[in-house]
């Protein structure tokens, strides 16, 4: 089997047939150490592959073989360890790289069953950066004097260099200058600006690196010296404290030292500090900065300072007067103080004051002057006193300026239009004024003995009423103002209020009657009550010496009252007891109520209503014959077809000597006008005849039941139509309460249970529900 295979082997070399173009990638790259995997593109196929062969070609060219796998796998000795075959795809691992593994790699395969397939890969092996560092020729130089060179080591293959300042890339210009493939980088005369740090970054086709930052010292300076004093002030107080300070840009740092006046001070350093300070001490400051390295020196702008003596104090303002009065004074004030080179400035309260028409500024400022003083210039004054190292402000001072009185104002407590003869009330005088004004007090121009800002006046009497005013008097302005008067309306109450008539008893339309008020109190209103409503003037009604009297002429049954008399005046009213009139009239409206028919039996009730003060006299007669009745209501117990007929009643009124007539015609219907018992007995003439009778009978005896059925419930409606009708305890009948509306006066009237409960029935819409005329035909039926 071997030499049938090592014979394919053979011949495959000797045809040339190949079908490998693609099997493996043309080149790999790896680091010395590292693993790789030369992946063919062969599929897993059903027949096994008979033989696969990786040979190896170095970078010298000899040639030698890896592994040849058959039956059996053959490895070269140097590869035993290293490489494993994939013998289903002929793909091969390669482990632990050296630099010697560096060079093509050539697969030949042989199937079983179709051609053999070839192909190679170039592998490149790197050794990996290591050891990256700079090196530089001199790291102390001198800016724009020196130059310098960094070189830049490594380890590894294939290496490229890249030099960085910091983050950014280093390239080359007219300064700098990249040589030995860029491993050395050269920058001619140095700026501060090339300190770095510089660092060398090495990279290869496998890893990268890079070196330790090298800093480099570039000696410049000194330059941009400056002085600054702490703290800073165009004057200092002898005794205080300050401190100089003096910079430079210098590298190393620059050595400093101090003038005065240009002369050298014994002080160095980059802080003079003087303490204590004293007026010999001022003068002008320099400072000079030295590099002991470039040899150069620059020397700062000059400082002044000035030293005085004292600090302000004891500032105090004196006025030339403190009383004064309004637009008549005028007022100095003076500021004195202790310290050096003081400024003046003057306040009242927080706000400055400066100069105008009335206010003059002297002295430096050191002294106010206000002409004309007004009461807005009391203060409270401050002066404050500074120089350009201290301040200090004096107490505050306030002038008292006189003024007033004004807008002198009168109030009365409490405040009211009249006031009741025996109360108390307090009266208060008040006026804009400095000093407090004096008070005196008017009434009606007479000055009383009272004084000061209330006058208290207890048990008001009438005699005090009139029109009080108060004097405001101030003495120092020598000024009084007089308030505007208040007038005090003092008023007895009303009591004992009585009403009386001439008489209480009048005949309608005949009669006048006169009520006359009388009632204790002062300023009286008189107002006149019917009822709840207000008895006004009009034709028939009167209202004459300041209303106190009523006057009603030819008086109706509606001016019957109750009359009242309401007096009032302001502090207190009151009402009379209530009088009522009896206004004699009638009778009228004179009507029979009750019902047209009636069955024989029934209780029926005749009712003769008319309107009459006092109450009539009733009369009844029957078909003109005189009867017993002698009341409204005519009773009779049990009806009988004899009481069919006209009723006539007749009511007098004796007072007023009239007298009405009504009538009022009743039926009487009998049940017994319906008996059929003769014509059944005649009936018997023939039997036809007697069914027909008979049959009529019971139509007629329906008939009548049907009719007197509906008779009672017509009744009854009617009854009801008008809110009842029927017997009350004690044998009485009545109407029952309802209402009608008022054809006259569009309002909604009750029905009384008395007498009186259809007053002109001709003047309603509706009774009870119902039409007038309705209801009247109800009545009759």
């Amino acid at each position: 089997m071997e030499t049938y295979v090592k014979l394919l082997i053979i011949l495959g070399a000797i045809s040339g047939v190949s079908h490998g173009a693609g099997v493996l990638p043309d080149t790999l790259v790896a680091a010395v150490g590292e693993t790789v995997m030369f992946t063919t593109t062969v599929l897993p196929q059903e027949t096994p592959i008979l033989v696969v062969t990786w040979s190896f070609l170095d970078i010298s060219g000899i040639s030698f073989n890896i592994i040849t796998s058959s039956s059996v796998n053959i490895s070269a000795p140097g590869y035993m360890d290293r490489i494993t075959l994939f013998r289903s795809t002929g793909s091969l691992e390669l482990r632990n790289l050296t630099l010697n593994d560096s060079g093509e790699y050539r697969l030949t395969i042989i199937p079983a069953a179709s051609s053999q397939q070839k192909g190679s890969c170039r592998l490149v092996v790197h050794a990996p950066v290591s050891n990256v560092t700079v090196t530089a020729n001199s790291t102390d130089l001198v800016e724009f004097s020196s130059s310098i060179s960094l070189s830049c080591s490594s380890s590894g293959s294939s290496l490229s260099f890249l030099w960085l300042n910091g983050s950014s890339e280093v390239t080359a210009s007219g300064r700098v200058q990249l040589t030995d493939g860029n491993t050395t980088l050269t920058i001619v005369n140095v700026t501060r600006y090339d300190q770095g740090p510089f660092r060398c970054h090495v990279f290869s086709p496998v890893s990268d690196g890079t070196s330790d930052p090298v800093n480099i010292l570039i000696i410049f300076g000194p330059e941009n010296i400056n002085l600054t004093l702490s703290p800073s002030q165009e004057y200092y107080d002898e005794g205080s404290d300050i401190s100089l300070m003096c910079s430079a840009v210098s590298r190393p740092a620059a050595l400093i030292q101090w003038f005065l006046n240009g002369d050298l001070l014994s002080d160095t350093g980059p802080e003079l500090r003087l303490m204590n300070i004293q007026m010999s001490q001022s003068g002008n400051y320099s400072c000079q900065a030295f590099n002991n390295i470039t040899m150069r020196n620059e020397t700062s702008q000059t400082a002044a300072l000035t030293v005085m003596k004292s600090n302000i104090s004891n500032v105090v303002v004196t006025p030339n007067t403190t009383d004064l009065v309004e637009f008549n004074s005028s007022v100095s004030l003076s500021c004195s103080s202790s310290g050096s080179f003081p400024s003046f400035l003057w306040l009242n309260g927080s706000s400055e004051v400066t100069a105008s028409g009335r206010v003059q500024l002297t002295d430096g400022g050191a002294t106010l002057t206000i002409i004309n003083v007004a009461r807005y210039d009391q203060g409270p004054f401050s002066c404050h006193v500074f120089n350009n190292f201290s301040n200090y402000t004096s107490d505050p001072v306030k002038l008292s300026i006189s003024f007033g009185p004004e807008n002198t104002n009168l109030k009365l407590f409490p405040s009211q239009q009249h006031y009741e003869e025996g109360s108390n009330i307090s009266l208060r005088c008040s006026a804009v004024s400095r000093p407090a004004a004096l008070y005196y007090w008017f009434l009606n121009g007479d000055k009383l003995s009272e004084s000061g800002p209330e006058l208290r006046l207890m048990n008001l009497q009438e005699s005090q009423s009139g029109n009080y005013s108060c004097q405001a008097f101030n003495n120092k302005t020598m000024i009084n103002e007089t308030s505007h008067p208040s007038v005090v309306f003092i008023l007895s109450p009303v009591s004992s209020v009585v009403v009386t008539s001439n008489t209480t008893v009048f005949l309608e339309f005949s009669s006048s009657v006169s009520l006359s008020c009388f009632t204790s109190g002062s300023s009286l209103s008189f107002l006149w009550l019917n009822g709840s409503s207000d008895v006004t003037a009009s034709d028939r009604v009167q209202l004459t010496d300041g209303n106190s009297t009523l006057t009603i002429v030819n008086v109706t049954r509606y001016d019957q009252g109750p009359f009242r008399c309401n007096v009032s005046n302001g502090v207190s009213n009151g009402i009379s007891q209530s009088v009522n009139l009896v206004i004699q009239y009638g009778p009228d409206n004179m009507s029979i109520k009750g019902p047209n028919s009636v069955h024989v039996g029934d209780l029926t009730m005749l009712y003769c209503y008319t309107m009459s003060v006092p109450s009539a006299k009733f009369t009844w007669l029957f078909k003109g014959k005189p009867t017993n009745g002698h009341e409204a209501v005519y009773v009779i117990k049990s009806s009988q077809n004899s009481d069919s007929g006209t009723y006539t009643c007749t009511a007098e009124n004796i007072v007023t000597g009239q007298s009405q007539t009504a009538h009022h015609e009743l039926t009487v219907i009998d049940f017994s006008d319906c008996d059929c018992s003769a014509a059944v007995g005649r009936a018997t003439i023939i039997t036809a005849g007697c069914c027909v009778l008979i049959a009529a009978v019971n139509v007629i005896i329906v008939y009548c039941l049907i009719r007197k059925k509906r008779a009672y419930r017509k009744r009854k409606a009617a009854e009801s139509a008008v809110a009842g009708w029927g017997p009350l305890p004690g044998g009485k009948t009545r109407w029952q309460p309802t209402s009608y509306t008022c054809s006259k006066c569009g309002k909604s009237k009750r029905i009384d249970t008395d007498h009186t409960h259809i007053a002109d029935v001709s003047h309603c819409v509706t009774v009870g529900g119902k039409a007038v005329e309705e209801w009247r035909e109800e009545m009759k039926t």
